[in-house]
């Protein structure tokens, strides 16, 4: 791999147990200048964003033409368009309001904090149980190939009650899984600048699951696909994929958030290798070097 990218920030959010997202989860703001109209989901990633960025980003509008945004999701806009259709089956098409189908597009949320916070670099956002992962790899390809200084990327999902009841009892998650609304962002920087980061993304993969493999098989191709090669180190091994038994769910977020919990945060230092299988052939690998 021909550089190593800091993790230099990092936020997650997410409701307590009963799975409610109050006001303390959403920026307080309902319309944006640019924007206009700001949907719940927008306002949830809006205010883990503002924990995430570093100051002096926040407090430079305009100066961050090389800054980007990446951001994966699996709800997307589902319950926009759930909100369209009942309007329109009950009211007719003219009940429907315009700027819900704009601020309600999957990529939509990422452009507004993108325009809110005056992001100017690369605008990415990827779909599926995985791409938060995704969206991590695809923003440390922006930063090596020079697009980019700096990217926020990370995963949020925030699926209306109707969507997670139909979603929980799908076979997989056993019919018995809880999906709650989550975040989990990273601020991601070149290896080499700054001050030493806390960890360092230095190797990923990403591949569809071929017909018959194991978990097992799917994290040892993933990690020597991530690796260039057989590792010279044997990494603390994290999967992810969707649950029943009772365990919560975030979605498209929960592979950031693991990230962020179980390695940047409280992981041992060395080697960490986070995989995470999508509900499809879709399936991504970070290898993530914890200091010491």
């Amino acid at each position: 791999m021909p550089g190593r990218i800091a993790i230099a920030r990092t936020v997650t959010s997410r409701p307590d147990e009963d799975g409610a997202v109050t006001d303390a989860l959403l920026t307080p703001e309902r319309r944006s200048k640019k924007v206009g109209t700001l949907p719940d989901q927008a306002r949830f990633v809006l205010a883990a964003v503002r924990r995430c960025l570093p100051e002096d980003v926040a407090a430079t509008p305009g100066a961050n033409a090389r800054v980007g945004v990446s951001l994966g999701t699996f709800h997307g806009s589902m319950d926009v368009a759930e909100r369209c259709l009942r309007t329109m089956s009950g009211g007719g098409f003219r009940e429907v309001t315009p700027s819900w189908y704009a601020t309600g597009l999957p990529n939509a949320t990422a452009a507004i904090v993108a325009s809110v916070h005056e992001l100017a670099g690369p605008n990415l956002t990827m779909l599926g149980y995985q791409a938060g992962i995704e969206a991590i790899v695809m923003a440390c390809r922006q930063i090596l190939a020079g697009r980019a200084t700096a990217m926020l990327a990370g995963g949020f999902d925030l699926p209306s009650p109707h969507f997670a009841a139909r979603l929980a009892g799908a076979a997989e998650y056993d019919g018995t899984g809880t999906i709650h609304a989550g975040a989990g962002l990273v601020w991601l920087r070149p290896g080499d600048a700054g001050e030493p980061a806390g960890a360092t993304v230095v190797g990923w993969s990403q591949g569809a699951i071929g017909t018959g493999e194991t978990d097992r098989d799917v994290v040892a191709r993933l990690i020597a696909a991530a690796s260039a090669g057989p590792p010279d180190r044997h990494p603390a091994v994290h999967l992810v994929r969707p649950e029943g038994g009772g365990a919560v769910d975030h979605l498209a977020a929960t592979a950031p958030i693991r990230l962020v919990d179980a390695i940047v945060g409280n992981g041992e230092p060395g080697l960490h290798a986070l995989v995470v299988r999508g509900f499809g052939a879709s399936a991504a690998c970070l290898l993530v070097e914890k200091a010491v």
